[in-house]
């Protein structure tokens, strides 16, 4: 299948759905495009008030190494 960039350096893949997300590597040969996993909706937090404090509870237990990766960015 061949595919042609358009003036904004877009490209649209025939059989690509909404949402789907891919790797992108660019190598000396040209590129390689991966499709990577879907992953789930936005987590849906209820926001509340617990002993005078305004908290988020999520519907699942949060994944501590997770919350670890994330807060390593943290500055």
């Amino acid at each position: 299948m061949t595919v042609t960039a358009d003036n904004e350096k877009r490209v649209l893949l025939p059989a690509a759905r909404p949402g789907d997300r891919f790797d992108l590597q660019v190598s000396s040969d040209g590129f390689v495009l991966r499709q990577l996993d879907s992953v789930a909706g936005p987590a849906k937090v209820v926001i509340e008030k617990q002993q005078g404090f305004t908290v988020g509870r999520l519907g699942h237990p949060i994944d501590e190494q997770a919350l670890k990766n994330a807060l390593a960015d943290f500055p």
